[in-house]
């Protein structure tokens, strides 16, 4: 699962270049899907990781007026939202129909709190008392 916050850039680490073809140099495209309304939004973006081959750093930032869609700027309102990634052989080629194949699947969170994550701490209240019989 991937998390944005929708107020500002989120960089994103996924794993791609294992599930791809033998390019050397592949490129490639996002699709997210918005869960509910289906609005699909298609976008490219430079991989800005320093070590490529073992895993792969995109930044992400929710626009609302103006898209950059082959820069990262992309319309996302706060909701889930299901993101395929494509390999391709052309940079900022936003058509599957060129595309190779999906290299990742996954959910994508968007919301305006998503900086901390949820942790749980044990108090005293959630302890079930085990009792050892003799």
């Amino acid at each position: 699962m991937l998390i944005v916050n929708n107020s500002g850039t989120s960089n994103v680490v996924v794993t791609l270049y294992e599930k791809c073809s033998n390019l050397v140099n592949p490129y490639f495209t996002w699709e997210i899907v918005r869960k509910g309304s289906n609005d699909v939004v298609y976008f490219t973006n430079e991989d800005i990781s320093t070590s490529k081959y073992y895993w792969n750093e995109f930044q992400i930032t929710p626009a609302t007026s103006s898209y950059g869609l082959t820069q990262g700027l992309i319309p996302l309102i706060p909701g889930e939202y299901i993101y395929n990634i494509w390999e391709t052989t052309n940079q900022y080629d936003l058509s599957l129909s060129t595309a190779i194949g999906i290299v990742e699947t996954g959910i994508l969170i968007c919301g305006t709190n998503v900086n901390t994550i949820p942790v749980y701490t044990q108090n005293d209240n959630n302890t079930i008392p085990v009792f050892k019989r003799n």
